[in-house]
């Protein structure tokens, strides 16, 4: 007799994460911008380039799929002391349709991994090179390890996951790296694009974040009771952070230092995002748009909306894989 059999019925399902996502949404949403602060950091500071980071990741991330079809895993220390790894064949159109980008960009970009040895193409073949073990890479598993244990903490005991533990959590998704990563690389692709769509480039949406970021950390200074109001509904949240008056912006040289893009760059991007009205100034910092009859605020509104509600699915479904390996 089995007696280990999953049932369907066992599966965390997302209207208990909702219900713990409402119930401690400033402790989540904190962890959750520390995450993706982190990663779209390293990911620049490494390739200087996001759109290049993002070509890469969606090549890698067709691979993964391929492997998880296959029940192939492997784990962060092998995958990241391989020589090389062979990528899911892909076309220029594919990526063009799928990354929304240019075909020119397209293989501009590709031609310059190429340049840099960190792809090898040949037709329609590509091959990953020299993956080597990069601290950076650890701290976006230990962060995402960090933020998965809060939400574990606050299951039922029913789930049998109350044991785990953050390094627990963390030495699993190694273990498995490739499996877990897969849905990582599935929930951050189109948030990257979708910030993209709204904001016009991947810069723009990395700069008009580290304003948002740091409007909402200004928001640990409020009273308690300000504090409460801010964080009683998910959904009011960015509405919420607009009207902070305590946050002093930022500037474009500490923007650049925080980001790793040149401050060229980053006063021509913030140009473009105060024309269309997704930052102002403030005795020349950066804030973001707090005038709610805006268009621009529509968008970040609703970018912030669809958001949530797929962070809170793609939760959902690693949960289930740390349940279902238990």
């Amino acid at each position: 007799m089995i007696k280990d059999l999953f049932k369907i019925s066992d599966q965390i399902n997302i209207n208990e994460v909702e219900k713990i996502y409402s119930n401690n949404f400033e402790k989540i949403i904190y962890e959750f911008l520390n995450l993706q602060s982190e990663w779209v950091y390293n990911a620049y500071n490494v390739y200087k380039d996001i759109d290049k980071y993002l070509i890469l990741v969606h090549l890698i991330h067709k691979t993964l799929e391929t492997y998880n079809k296959h029940f192939y895993k492997i784990s962060f220390e092998k995958f990241y002391n391989s020589p090389h790894i062979e990528i899911e064949k892909i076309s220029i159109i594919d990526l063009v349709g799928s990354l929304s980008m240019s075909k020119e960009t397209v293989r501009r970009k590709l031609n310059e991994l190429s340049k840099e040895g960190i792809l090898t193409r040949k037709l329609k073949n590509i091959r990953l090179n020299n993956v080597k073990f990069n601290p950076k890479y650890q701290r976006n598993v230990s962060n995402l390890a960090k933020l998965l244990n809060f939400i574990i903490s606050k299951l039922k005991k029913e789930h049998n996951l109350y044991d785990y533990t953050a390094s627990k959590i963390e030495k699993k998704i190694n273990e498995n790296y490739t499996q877990y990563w897969n849905l990582f690389f599935k929930f951050q692709i189109p948030f990257i694009l979708r910030g993209k769509k709204v904001y016009s480039s991947t810069d723009s949406f990395y700069i008009w974040g580290l304003c948002s970021l740091n409007e909402a950390y200004n928001s640990k200074k409020l009273s308690n009771k300000d504090k409460e109001s801010m964080f009683s509904e998910a959904h009011n949240f960015h509405a919420n952070v607009t009207k902070l008056k305590n946050s002093k912006g930022l500037n474009p040289t500490t923007i650049s230092e925080l980001s790793g893009i040149p401050r060229a760059t980053v006063i021509r991007k913030i140009n473009y995002l105060v024309k269309k009205n997704f930052l102002y100034s403030q005795n020349r910092l950066y804030k973001i748009n707090n005038r709610q009859d805006t268009k621009s605020f529509r968008l970040q509104n609703e970018n912030f909306q669809k958001n949530q509600s797929e962070l809170k699915i793609f939760l959902t479904e690693i949960l289930n894989l740390i349940k279902i390996s238990n």
